[in-house]
């Protein structure tokens, strides 16, 4: 069966999902056994490109090895993966390595359907799939039949996710163990449309968030990004004390405005902070 085509699937780390699912189309590269690929990744209210490059190898023991790297073009750490295509699943697996050296692992497949709310690799054993056979089951039983419990409940899991990707990303309470089980259960059961549509949301809620009331933490993540997004318009010099970054974001949005530069656009909705 082909190993090319479009799949879904997860990377995990630490026993769960570092984001929703993703959804890839693989392409025969210009080189004899390469492969290639591109599209948008959406987390939290983040979203970004990335181009994927790679080769497959012979067969070892009825399965094709599959080299993959995932590149992002700003912030987010690359992913290296090493594994194999599973003819009698379907289906891509094996361990990845970020570029700062934390492992993890992967699986995609060929339906939506037969990932979502998968475990990690790592985790399963004879509970956790019958955990997971037993929620998919159910889940697609009550998917069909779109019962008005079923729609509360999706409405419900949505704004719950929005909550803790907020909180877990951008400013807030820290994520306690049980919120975090919480949080992870929830990235294993969004489609990759679900991802994409609750970016939108995620971002129209801290584009109304008052910057004096965003905490420390938010404040360096703005900061960060926005010395990527302005590095190439004007000259940045970070500030030497936490206390003055809020001046100096001010002051970096002033220079932007006033370098008058018509083919850029300014950013700040995509920054997570409020218009002022």
């Amino acid at each position: 069966m082909d190993r090319l085509g479009t799949y879904y699937g997860f990377i995990y780390e630490d026993g769960g999902p570092i984001g929703p699912m993703i959804k890839w189309t693989l392409n025969r590269g210009s080189e004899e056994n390469s492969i290639v690929s591109s599209g948008t990744q959406y987390h939290s209210g983040y979203h970004k490109t990335y181009t994927i490059t790679g080769n497959t190898g012979p067969l070892e023991g009825g399965r094709i090895r599959v080299d993959l790297k995932i590149s992002y073009p700003t912030l987010w750490l690359d992913i290296s993966m090493m594994g194999h295509f599973d003819s009698e699943e379907n289906s891509l697996k094996g361990t990845v390595t970020m570029s700062d050296g934390t492992p993890g692992e992967f699986v995609f497949k060929r339906d939506p359907d037969y990932v979502r709310l998968y475990p990690a690799p790592s985790t399963i054993d004879v509970e956790a799939r019958w955990k997971f056979a037993t929620r998919a089951i159910l889940d697609r039983i009550r998917q069909r039949s779109w019962s008005p419990s079923y729609i509360l409940k999706q409405i419900e899991d949505g704004k719950r996710y929005m909550q803790l990707a907020i909180r877990d990303d951008y400013y807030g309470q820290e994520l306690d163990d049980d919120e975090v089980d919480e949080y992870n259960d929830l990235l294993s059961s969004l489609y990759e449309s679900d991802a994409r549509f609750y970016a939108s949301l995620i971002n129209i809620k801290l584009s109304k968030v008052p910057i004096q009331y965003v905490d420390s933490s938010l404040l360096w993540s703005v900061l960060t990004r926005a010395i990527i997004a302005l590095s190439n318009v004007v000259p940045v010099t970070p500030p030497s004390e936490e206390r003055e970054s809020l001046a100096w974001i001010v002051t970096t949005r002033q220079r932007w405005t006033s370098a008058q530069n018509p083919n850029v656009s300014i950013p700040w909705l995509h920054l997570g902070i409020g218009r002022t």
